[in-house]
């Protein structure tokens, strides 16, 4: 028995390798596991454009509803991309949403978890972007001028790493330090920015899990510990792209 961590896998249905990825590690999985996403399990394209068109044809998607199906446990913070698919997620996958942060113990690791985008490092119109009102919106362009949308938000996000990721850096680490200062935790898990990051602070443990965009990425509690797998180096900047 294990508790699995990711976050930031971004399905959506036309992605097929990145679902396929993700769908091998689900399949992995024993029936006795408990798998957490820790945010953006899909992308907001899937969310305002795909989320009604035989979603679970997606196959990381239909291999989350075989594991709760098997009898797995489920459990997802909805992030930025995913704010609305609380009630989705809980019809179509049999999952347990969590708003906000995630607290409990694993094997004697006190872990907190918790996605980023709301412990204030975003811009205030990132924030409006999560409105149901933005959602709506999206979903009535036409697919052409959401497609350029889209592709003029990759491009702001791209002008600006370098001060998001220090930006987001020094709040994580804020965060992380709370966490750890008052006993509260041994583990502090983050997710929104796509780098992978682990770094002791103040006698504890803090992980930026990573995104499953063009790899993998996940934390694995069990008797034995706590192992961070991933196969992408780890960053001592945050470089990616928060998306």
């Amino acid at each position: 028995m294990a508790d699995y961590f990711v976050s930031d896998v971004h399905l959506r249905l036309d992605h097929s390798e990145r679902s396929n990825r993700f769908a091998s590690f689900v399949q992995s999985l024993c029936p006795s596991d408990t798998l957490t996403v820790v945010g953006d399990l899909c992308d907001f394209w899937f969310s305002s454009r795909q989320r009604n068109k035989e979603p679970l044809s997606c196959p990381g998607l239909h291999a989350l509803a075989d594991f709760r199906d098997q009898g797995g446990r489920l459990l997802i913070l909805p992030g930025n991309h995913d704010a609305w698919l609380t009630s989705f997620y809980e019809l179509n996958l049999g999952a347990e949403c969590v708003d906000g942060a995630w607290e409990g113990i694993s094997h004697d690791v006190r872990v907190s978890a918790v996605h980023g985008h709301r412990l204030g490092a975003r811009k205030p119109w990132k924030a409006m972007m999560e409105s149901r009102t933005f959602l709506a919106a999206f979903e009535a362009l036409p697919g052409p001028i959401a497609w350029r949308l889209a592709d003029r938000l990759e491009r702001s996000n791209s002008q600006s790493l370098a001060e998001t990721h220090h930006r987001h850096l020094i709040i994580y680490r804020d965060h992380a330090s709370s966490k750890m200062s008052d006993g509260h935790s041994d583990l502090v898990l983050l997710g929104h920015v796509h780098d992978v990051f682990d770094e002791m602070i103040g006698g504890g443990r803090m992980i930026v899990l990573g995104d499953w965009i063009g790899g993998s990425s996940y934390v694995r509690i069990d008797e034995q510990g706590v192992s961070f797998v991933t196969d992408r180096p780890l960053a001592t900047t945050l470089q990616s792209a928060v998306r």
